[in-house]
């Protein structure tokens, strides 16, 4: 009912204002109504960007959706590290994030998790309509043991952490990037499990999530290790 009456509304102020402009100019009213009309109700998409759909090919290899395959290394960068100010448009259809400026003598945090059961994942979120909505990206992990290190980083960061998560894929090679400027990386969830008996899990199974506006990104950068950091 509502749609109706604006479209009657709108239709009485196209041939009022025709009308009013044939009048004036000398020129047959119907011409100018009939300009208006087609400029008022032809469909137009005004700020949206133009994406030419591209064919999505079988990837290569015998079985290229078999999962695992996950020996990955974690680097945290908390926010406040970071050069937001430097931080790059994505290349290669908005897939792809060249560099992660950071602030001078600043690093990114290694952060060890059991190979395993990394498990990152992202999924789409919907918004109130089809003009909004954006991506709900998950990093879950665990790491081993009630030692004064993870417990300690617990208390001062299981709360305080922002920033982005980079993982470093052992089985393709590639890195990839959680965060992104106003949209960072938190610590969704901390389970800590005691495990009753040697075959069960003890440590700390923790989430880190991020909603954000675009998909997680593949990182083609430079990784910039703490040269003060024992390695492992």
């Amino acid at each position: 009912m509502k749609y109706s009456l604006k479209i009657m509304v709108m239709l009485f102020m196209v041939v009022l204002t025709g009308a009013t402009i044939g009048t004036y100019i000398g020129v047959n009213p119907m011409w100018v109504i009939g300009i208006l009309l087609v400029t008022a109700l032809a469909p137009r998409q005004l700020g949206i960007a133009t994406v030419t759909l591209v064919d999505l090919a079988r990837p290569a290899g015998n079985n290229p959706g078999a999962g695992g395959g996950i020996k990955s290394e974690i680097l945290l960068i908390p926010e406040e590290s970071i050069n937001w100010a430097a931080f790059p448009d994505r290349t290669l259809n908005d897939s792809t994030i060249a560099s992660l400026p950071l602030k001078v003598g600043k690093y990114m945090k290694r952060f060890y998790m059991t190979d395993d059961v990394i498990e990152p994942g992202q999924k789409k979120i919907k918004g109130g309509n089809v003009d909004s909505g954006g991506w709900e990206i998950s990093l879950k992990g665990f790491h081993p043991g009630w030692g004064d290190a993870v417990m300690a980083w617990i208390a001062s960061y299981g709360y305080a952490f922002k920033g982005c998560v980079i993982i470093r894929n052992c089985a393709d090679g590639k890195k990839y990037l959680i965060g992104e400027p106003c949209n960072v990386v938190h610590i969704d969830d901390i389970q800590s499990k005691w495990g009753s008996s040697v075959e069960k899990e003890k440590g700390h199974e923790i989430t880190f999530v991020s909603k954000q506006s675009k998909p997680i990104a593949i990182f083609t950068g430079a990784i910039v290790y703490d040269p003060t950091s024992a390695s492992w």
